[in-house]
């Protein structure tokens, strides 16, 4: 994970004083503040204790449902054992961020990184190298796949042209009639066997042309 100087947010705009982390957003690299970081991926951490999940889980897994409380508005999982016993009704549960229209996990601040931000800090680090991992694992597979089109593309436009040449050959030679190509090769040169029809008188001829 690649960690910028202080400068303008690529998400929200704001000021950060302190560092940006590179996190690819609606297609583009952009340096992302710690607390925008968070918030772009609410199901990769505990909002309350900042425990990154390696696997992150489904809010709708049957494994979540008693180890975690899922936010009624977006993908977020707090551990119950992070909140006031006993814990709110799941149909209700709001995370903070959705909770409160202005809240910052990433306040900017002048003064040093107390343990709860050093915590915040650590985590965002973590959701933007596995994002950006995902990211890269997604675009490998798109250059694979443009790759194999590619491939495919190539072999069927060299299949046409052996087949003109062929059609080309045939007209100079003043033959006349239909004849069929037969696929017997996958390979991406001409087929080695084709069967030539001729019209009448040719085509009940005792030796046709192979």
């Amino acid at each position: 994970m690649k960690l910028s100087a202080a400068g303008d947010c690529g998400n929200c705009g704001s000021k950060e004083r302190r560092i940006l982390h590179s996190l690819w957003v609606r297609g583009m690299n952009r340096r992302v503040c710690t607390s925008c970081v968070l918030r772009l991926h609410p199901s990769f951490f505990c909002p309350s204790c900042f425990e990154f999940f390696d696997n992150p889980l489904s809010n709708t897994s049957s494994a979540s449902a008693h180890r975690f409380v899922s936010c009624c508005k977006c993908s977020s999982l707090t551990h119950v054992a992070c909140l006031p016993s006993p814990p709110p009704p799941s149909a209700s549960f709001l995370c903070p961020p959705c909770s409160l229209p202005n809240f910052s996990f990433f306040p900017d601040s002048p003064s040093p990184l107390d343990p709860r931000r050093a915590l915040v800090l650590l985590c965002a680090s973590k959701v933007a190298s596995a994002s950006l991992s995902k990211s890269l694992a997604l675009a490998r597979a798109r250059v694979d796949k443009t790759s194999r089109d590619a491939a495919l593309a190539r072999k069927r436009a060299r299949d046409s042209l052996d087949h003109c040449s062929l059609l080309h050959h045939i007209h100079r030679l003043g033959l006349h009639g239909s004849f069929h190509l037969s696929p017997f090769s996958s390979s991406s040169s001409l087929p080695h066997h084709f069967h030539l029809k001729l019209p009448s008188p040719f085509h009940n001829s005792p030796n046709p042309l192979p």
